[in-house]
């Protein structure tokens, strides 16, 4: 009745008078949502295509308009492409087509790694498009409706499979660890990165707040201090005589490998769902990296200067011109020395020059954590970030045992990893004392490249000065080169860590005592 009265009260339009259209009128412009993802996937396949063709003709030894490398590049900027394109569309047969790729990506990505005929470049192909796959399938987990039932599955099947992956390759690790056979851990190897990579991708689209994610990610911190136990264990008994394995060694190089990964495991899901203030500031702190492009322009800046060391590298070694220790050549390069000075500016300026400037500080400090808490969680995701810039270089490592190389030397690498840890520590907590001093993040980048220039002078002045002098001494404690050097050649010297970890402690106390004489002013 209601409505009926509201028909009749309504006014009758005029009958001599035009139709009117609904909408806008034709000077007003209608914002198309869908026309920038579409260009970006457009664009995307056709680099994806080009990329594709590029390499293949590479792996055949055929000629080509671009060369492999260019176009590797030219796959994974496609591949980058379609991960945005997939976290901005929201058609849902799109959506189902990238479901659809992303789990044939997955599967055949990981199959080639088991394809013994195959390159070691095919097989790294192979490996690159599985973790892509990975982010992938979580934008399109990110649309699950009602509509959609399949995709709220997603998160629960890649944890499954990240689980899947891990046991194989740690189980494969233990193996190969009892049968002294390791020239062959390079495939178990990337098994284990490729699991751990899909759990923690998982663990965080979840976050702690969700049952499973919570639940999983202790479970997994639980489980990888239980593993690393294990191969700590194992590795005594057969040093001891106890358990003798096959091999000569258990810890170096299969043992400390499972430890490493097992702990890496364990910090990294302990990390994510643990709600203590460092660790949320943290948390904070590394999606404020990727939501910026700095983190990938740093990254992939990061990857180019090591690809081309690794190329240097591998021509001296073909020709015969590399000694002992044979990494030293690898690591100890110019260019790469040189992104080395300027990507840890690039990390550390804005960690809280940004936040005083944008006044957003006095907000963070009102929240229930202190400056201690603020300090250490901002310097342990800047240190986090500096850590991941290294990741190219061990991949680009991995080729050496996937493609079964005799005589491949871990010691220095596990000496490296504990100098590079101890160094990168000094140089990230060196720019957030920078960063804690100064509102603008170019002088305090400016400073932090002062500072790392100041710290590879040493290394020059070094070479002047007598060794056995006591500034020549001075001088190869405080050159981060030096120890690098001695890292390299499997000697881990205590002593020459004193300067580095010395310079994290002094300036996070600093950096700390700066943000408390704020409430002073």
């Amino acid at each position: 009745m209601a409505e009926l009265n509201e028909m009749l009260s309504a006014p009758k339009a005029d009958e001599s008078s035009e139709p009117r259209l609904d909408g806008p009128g034709p000077s007003q412009m209608m914002e198309d949502e869908l026309a920038m993802p579409r260009m970006v996937g457009i664009a995307s396949v056709m680099a994806l295509i080009i990329g594709f063709v590029a390499v293949g003709f590479g792996l055949q030894d055929r000629s080509f308009a671009i060369g492999p490398g260019l176009g590797l590049l030219f796959m994974i900027a496609g591949l980058t492409g379609l991960v945005v394109h997939a976290f901005m569309e929201e058609d849902a047969t799109l959506r189902l087509a990238f479901f659809g790729a992303g789990v044939v990506g997955a599967l055949a990505g990981t199959g080639v790694l088991f394809l013994s005929d195959w390159s070691v470049a095919g097989r790294a192909l192979g490996a690159i498009i599985a973790f892509v796959a990975l982010p992938l399938l979580l934008s399109v987990a990110r649309g699950s409706s009602a509509q959609q039932p399949v995709l709220g599955f997603v998160p629960r099947g890649l944890l499954i499979a990240g689980i899947a992956l891990l046991t194989i390759g740690l189980a494969w690790l233990f193996r190969l660890s009892e049968r002294g056979e390791f020239e062959n851990i390079g495939l178990p190897l990337v098994l284990s990165a490729l699991g751990g990579a899909y759990f923690l991708g998982v663990l965080g689209f979840l976050g702690w707040e969700s049952e499973l994610g919570n639940r999983s990610g202790w479970l997994a911190t639980l489980g990888g201090l239980a593993i690393a136990l294990l191969a700590l264990l194992r590795s005594l008994a057969h040093e001891a005589g106890w358990w003798p394995a096959l091999g000569s060694a258990y810890f170096v190089p299969g043992g400390y490998l499972i430890v490493l990964v097992s702990l890496l495991l364990a910090g990294a899901s302990y990390a994510t769902v643990s709600d203590r203030p460092t660790l949320v500031v943290a948390r904070r702190e590394l999606e404020a990296f990727f939501y910026s492009p700095i983190a990938y322009f740093v990254l992939i800046s990061f990857a180019l200067a090591t690809w081309f060391s690794y190329q240097n590298f591998l021509g001296n070694l073909a020709e015969g011109r590399v000694l002992e220790p044979i990494l030293n050549y690898y690591v100890i390069e110019l260019f790469l020395i040189i992104c080395l000075l300027f990507s840890v500016p690039l990390i550390t300026m804005r960690l809280l020059s940004e936040e005083m400037r944008a006044g957003t500080l006095e907000v963070l400090l009102t929240a229930p954590v202190d400056e201690t808490a603020v300090v250490l969680g901002k310097f342990l995701a800047a240190f986090v970030m500096f850590m991941s810039l290294w990741l190219p270089f061990a991949l680009y490592l991995l080729s050496l045992p996937v493609a079964a190389q005799p005589g491949f030397d871990f010691r220095p690498l596990l000496s490296f990893a504990v100098v590079l840890s101890a160094t990168g520590a000094g140089f990230v907590a060196m720019g957030l004392l920078f960063s804690a001093v100064s509102s603008n993040q170019l002088v305090a980048g400016a400073l932090t490249l002062v500072g790392m220039i100041g710290l590879l002078v040493p290394y020059i002045l070094q070479f002047r000065l007598m060794e056995t002098s006591g500034w020549g001494t001075v001088l190869n404690h405080i050159s981060f080169l030096s120890g690098w050097e001695s890292a390299l050649e499997g000697k881990l010297i205590p002593r020459q860590l004193v300067f580095s970890l010395s310079l994290t402690v002094f300036c996070l106390f600093c950096a700390g005592k700066a943000l408390e004489s704020r409430k002073w002013k």
